[in-house]
């Protein structure tokens, strides 16, 4: 594909950055549920209704605070008519399992605990138009061959890439996408990390994505655990 990844650069400086495809970041509430019944239950239960989309995270995660998650990944001001608007348009949501959630854990300083963020945007008739499988695997991180080649031409700091998953998924209605599971060594970490990217596009124009992110190890013990998150991301289009 001759179009390589679309990039996002976040008021706060740093070398690794979400796709543009995942901007302008809006962040509304969560409405997390718990299973009824005794003691507490093993998952939040997270869902946006208007959106139809799901997924659970362990219970003793932390939920990263709205405000902060927004200063941290939106470049608009958050006094502008275009932050004011986000709200409406985009939903976003992030937890942590470090006992000092941040949203940096994200993209920049190195944890040896999950973190997911998950986000639903409306994409424009541009990005429609030029949106492919591809284009999908590269929506956070550059994944296939164009993406990586055009970071490195221009002096992204990324190394030691390792694809594991490659996965195309067709739930149906209207909704295609993309599973992938690759390692990056960071400029901001010298253990290498993993990122678990579930992306989907609809024929409406809505974009969805999830990112698990954890150091290699991390993922390795936390296999089982990882995946059942991953899995566990649903879109109901219908």
């Amino acid at each position: 594909m001759a179009r390589g990844p679309i990039r996002v650069h976040p008021r706060r400086s740093t070398p690794v950055t979400p796709s543009r495809l995942l901007t302008p970041l809006a962040f509304a509430a969560v409405l997390p549920l718990a299973l009824s019944g005794c003691g507490s239950p093993d998952y939040h239960y997270v869902k946006n209704s208007e959106q139809k989309t799901y997924f659970k995270v362990p219970s003793e995660w932390h939920r990263i605070d709205q405000r902060t998650l927004d200063g941290i990944l939106s470049a608009d001001d958050p006094d502008s008519a275009a932050a004011r608007a986000r709200p409406r348009l985009v939903w976003s949501v992030a937890y942590d399992a470090h006992d000092v959630p941040h949203p940096t854990h994200l993209y920049g300083v190195a944890s040896d605990q999950p973190f997911v963020w998950a986000v639903v945007r409306p994409l424009s008739k541009k990005e429609q138009d030029a949106v492919s499988l591809d284009m999908l695997r590269d929506t956070f991180l550059p994944v296939t061959e164009n993406g990586r080649a055009e970071l490195a031409q221009r002096g992204g700091q990324l190394t030691g890439f390792e694809l594991t998953r490659d996965q195309v998924l067709t739930p149906g209605g209207g909704l295609r996408g993309v599973r992938t599971t690759f390692n990056y060594r960071l400029p901001t970490s010298p253990d290498l990390q993993t990122f678990d990217v579930t992306a989907y596009v609809s024929d409406a124009g809505r974009l969805y994505v999830m990112v698990l992110r954890c150091s290699a190890r991390c993922f390795t013990q936390r296999a089982a655990e990882l995946d059942a998150i991953a899995r566990s991301f649903t879109v109901r289009n219908d």
